[in-house]
């Protein structure tokens, strides 16, 4: 009977031993944070995720377009690239243009370029291969009509080349011209408001004068054919002649020469200045689109570290690009 009793007492002593285990632990759970459960987490399966807001395009914007004719490299201590190369890099970045149209520009001009500035985007065919230029930093004689953009503003939505003469599709040069002559096209999607525009950049022979009237007329034909939603466009070349001469007909009832009509315009300053002195007007940038307004026309002709930093000075144009 004596042990009955302490067995009793132990089992008694054993239960309230659980018991207070069982309170504890239930005390130590309710005092735990509550689960961490994130926005889009979804515990019963019977909610659906909130889904981030949608950014609304902006409604318009300023556009900067520039044509530059950059120079081959002519491998002289002076004038030569390695004599240019540090002032049209300054350039670059203190004018930063959202696209450049470069004519004469060589692959190894090419790539010290990008990589002094890899904001920039590029695409280009080697106007005697029909071959993308080279990454190199080693001379290189292949021109192309190279077209620069930034990137954290503009998409590229299609893009070619196409040559300067009776057989577009081909290599080679086109009527009496000295050189084989390409143009550069791309079509770009602004990021921030969706709308699009094209670009077409090129360079006229400088000898042939039936290749120069010959050759706006295809050009005038191609911007029609590859833009058939009729994006505003752009038109940027060393064209080797005024504005006023007669081989701008094909297009002078679709575009604006942005020298003539932008209200802050450097409508006097020459373009070319053969390392020499200021000399003629032959570089051009058009453009069509109601979209568009012209704000500024500028001849870059400032220090940039070098006396010459080339053999043209860059253009610039500036524009307001406003959803219609």
């Amino acid at each position: 009977m004596l042990r009955n009793f302490k067995d009793n007492r132990l089992m008694k002593r054993f239960i309230c031993f659980i018991a207070f285990l069982a309170a504890a632990t239930l005390m130590a759970v309710s005092c735990k944070k509550p689960l961490d459960i994130q926005p889009n987490d979804n515990p019963g399966g019977n909610e659906t995720p909130t889904d981030k807001p949608e950014v609304k395009p902006v409604d318009e914007f300023i556009l900067s377009v520039m044509s530059f004719n950059v120079a081959v490299d002519n491998r002289q201590p002076v004038n030569g690239w390695d004599d240019r190369k540090k002032a049209v890099i300054k350039m670059l970045t203190e004018v930063r243009p959202m696209v450049i149209g470069f004519q004469e520009a060589q692959a190894h001009e090419i790539t010290d370029m990008i990589n002094a500035h890899p904001e920039y985007g590029w695409y280009g065919i080697g106007r005697d291969t029909g071959t993308v230029p080279p990454t190199t930093t080693s001379y290189s004689a292949e021109e192309s009509m190279a077209v620069f953009w930034l990137k954290d503003s503009l998409e590229v939505l299609d893009k070619g080349t196409f040559w300067l003469s009776e057989t577009p599709d081909k290599l080679g040069k086109g009527w009496d011209a000295a050189y084989a002559r390409t143009l550069t096209w791309v079509r770009f999607r602004h990021k921030k408001s969706q709308m699009r525009f094209m670009i077409f950049n090129t360079h006229l022979d400088n000898k042939g004068k039936t290749a120069r009237t010959e050759s706006m007329k295809l050009i005038a034909q191609k911007m029609v054919d590859l833009n058939p939603n009729g994006f505003p466009s752009f038109l940027s070349a060393d064209f080797n002649t005024g504005s006023t001469d007669a081989i701008f007909a094909p297009i002078k009832d679709k575009m604006k020469s942005t020298r003539d009509v932008a209200p802050d315009s450097d409508k006097t300053k020459y373009t070319y200045n053969g390392y020499n002195a200021p000399k003629s007007q032959i570089d051009h940038i058009f453009y069509c689109g109601p979209q568009l307004t012209p704000l500024t026309f500028k001849v870059l002709d400032g220090d940039y570290g070098n006396k010459w930093i080339s053999d043209h000075y860059p253009i610039m144009a500036t524009y307001r690009y406003k959803r219609k």
